[in-house]
């Protein structure tokens, strides 16, 4: 039996509801915060942007749900941005005597949440202006000198994550992969963790309707005018985003870019339920 609103605000309680994409987690979460008088706060990490709600399948904008919709597509979105977000969200929502349904498939946003995250050295806008003028090979090269634990992690060609990696260690004097290991603080919350994991079977035909249902809600126009407004390496990594893009630039046929959205997509997914059983 589900433990009464009144014992989860007097201990913190707050609900997290995860799984990959596609597994039915908004709908479950809709149902909890029905039953249970909650607020559903969003953990998907491109689903806070505005102007991707068709193509991301954000729940529509109420007083029930909180978090969704709120970037501009230029902006960027971390999982330390987004903790600094959600921890006052949870304790506004215990305030107003409600219980806090953190709802998500971005499995390091839900780590940060539970376990907390090491302190960080801020951005640095000068060195990381100074690296972004240099060719990616030249970039890891130098980050495999600097700190290899964090290279031999990550692609050679995943210059966000690189470029982050060097700024860390030009501009503190210490690996970022240094920092990663220390012990966080963590967040003074107990949870409730409810995992969603549907057969791979399933997933794919709800993968595989929800593409349909993006097209007839429109998403071709969502995805043209997302594109124009040049959208942040963040917010470009939205399944869809470069596949139907690709068919409004006639470089594909609409059933190619479905199904490469549909293979995309699935595996996304299948990373998602290797993380979400190692991890939670």
């Amino acid at each position: 039996m589900a433990p009464s609103l009144a014992y989860c605000i007097a201990l913190g309680k707050v609900v997290v509801v995860a799984g990959p994409t596609a597994s039915g987690k908004s709908a479950h979460a809709l149902k909890l915060a029905k039953e249970r008088d909650g607020v559903i706060l969003n953990a998907d990490s491109l689903q806070v942007y505005r102007g991707l709600e068709i193509l991301t399948a954000q729940p529509q904008a109420d007083a029930i749900h909180r978090l969704y919709g709120f970037l501009d597509l230029t902006e960027t979105c971390s999982a330390g941005k987004w903790l600094d977000l959600v921890l006052p969200e949870i304790r506004r929502v215990l305030d107003e005597g409600k219980l806090p349904i953190v709802v998500g498939g971005t499995g390091l946003y839900l780590k940060v949440l539970m376990e907390g995250m090491p302190t960080m050295p801020p951005s640095n806008l000068d060195i990381r202006q100074q690296l972004e003028n240099q060719d990616q090979e030249d970039l890891y090269i130098q980050l495999l000198y600097k700190d290899p634990n964090l290279a031999s992690h990550i692609n050679p060609n995943d210059r966000q994550r690189t470029l982050r990696g060097l700024e860390v260690f030009y501009s503190s004097g210490k690996p970022l992969s240094a920092w990663q290991t220390e012990t966080p603080m963590c967040t003074p919350f107990e949870f409730e963790k409810i995992l969603l994991m549907p057969s791979p079977a399933e997933l794919e035909v709800h993968i595989a309707t929800r593409i349909d249902q993006m097209l007839e809600q429109g998403v071709l126009d969502e995805v043209r005018a997302a594109l124009a407004a040049g959208p942040s390496p963040t917010a470009m990594k939205a399944i869809g985003l470069r596949e139907f893009g690709a068919y409004l630039a006639g470089e594909c046929t609409l059933e190619q870019a479905k199904e490469l959205t549909l293979i995309h997509t699935r595996q996304y997914a299948k990373r998602q339920r290797t993380w979400f059983r190692h991890q939670f």
